[in-house]
């Protein structure tokens, strides 16, 4: 057992070390041998998470490791028994967040499809998963399958999703796929666009019962971010949302919460006869109209969904048929609904 213990301490180490500089000094031999000791530590969560004992005995070493190492290093983020079931996915997450790895390490990671007799050769992992993925798609995407999203955000979404997936399905890992949608979002610090564009590309690929799961997660994790639903449906194009409501209940629901919270910043402007946007209004009234006639030319259900919910709006502001009282009936009247 105290052998097993000083592994762990090195594995803890190792980690804390990818999110350091001196991750710049990592090599192709480096890097093979930090995914060995990964896979290790993964191996003894499978062959322990059901053993009181060693269980114990582990999460009590894994808790003197980690306040060793945080008081001698600050960089160092705790371990737990759980993060050692997706140690090569916390590895990976470190060396693709940390600015100094150099494009070296990257490059392994995810090499080029021509040079696919270098690349790393380790045991069946998600890790292989997501790296095959990654390069599939980089040689398949000629170009985007949805208008409005760049092809290498849609590469990227994929990947995420694929990510996602194999964390989830493993029980334990909440907290962990938190923990990588937000060194993301961290990342993206300066071009936030960027990771809306990934998110909905994220949203969009797959249709199994496991992608519906990943989605669902998803936009859980951005509801607990002040505005993060907000902005994902302000910087997507109308074709793309109207997409996602077709295919998420769950999105459906919030882009029409963010609908409803832009029409509420305008107001009726007498002298010019036009809806027009607050001092905060986030978008015009023909903007908001374009929205709602992309979910209306989307089809069924999803048109009569709209056409429902916007007659309910127009019958809560009063069921007016008078311009300029309620902006859900000059809708309803520019979309031409109803004639």
């Amino acid at each position: 057992m105290e052998a097993v213990l000083r592994q762990l301490q090195n594995i803890l180490e190792l980690l804390t070390v990818t999110q350091t500089d001196r991750v710049r000094e990592w090599d192709q031999q480096t890097l093979q041998r930090a995914f060995q000791w990964a896979e290790y530590c993964e191996q003894l969560h499978s062959r322990f998470q059901s053993n009181p004992a060693v269980r114990s005995a582990l999460e009590a070493g894994l808790r003197d490791a980690n306040q060793r190492l945080q008081d001698a290093l600050p960089a160092h983020s705790p371990v737990t028994f759980s993060d050692l079931a997706q140690c090569q996915h916390k590895l990976l997450v470190h060396l693709l967040s940390n600015p100094y790895s150099p494009n070296s390490v990257v490059q392994m990671l995810f090499p080029n499809p021509k040079t696919a007799e270098q690349e790393l050769q380790f045991d069946q992992s998600s890790v292989i998963t997501c790296k095959s993925a990654f390069n599939l798609l980089c040689c398949s995407f000629e170009r985007t399958s949805h208008p409005g999203l760049r092809v290498e955000a849609e590469v990227r979404g994929t990947l995420l999703r694929e990510l996602l997936n194999s964390l989830l399905t493993r029980p334990g890992n909440d907290e962990y796929a938190r923990t990588v949608l937000d060194c993301i979002l961290r990342d993206s610090a300066g071009k936030p666009g960027c990771i809306y564009d990934v998110i909905a590309a994220a949203l969009l690929s797959g249709d199994d019962d496991t992608d519906a799961v990943t989605q669902r997660f998803i936009l859980a994790w951005m509801h607990e971010r002040d505005g993060c639903v907000r902005e994902l449906c302000r910087s997507l194009s109308p074709g793309v949302c109207a997409v996602l409501s077709r295919q998420s209940p769950e999105f459906k629901r919030a882009y029409w919460g963010v609908l409803k919270q832009w029409a509420s910043c305008l107001q009726y402007d007498v002298m010019g006869s036009v809806w027009v946007p607050t001092s905060d209004g986030p978008v015009t009234f023909n903007v908001l109209a374009d929205r709602l006639n992309h979910l209306l030319i989307s089809g069924a259900p999803l048109k009569e969904d709209t056409e429902t919910a916007l007659n309910a709006l127009k019958l809560g502001d009063g069921d007016f048929s008078v311009k300029g009282i309620s902006v859900w009936t000059d809708l309803i009247i520019q979309l031409k609904i109803g004639s």
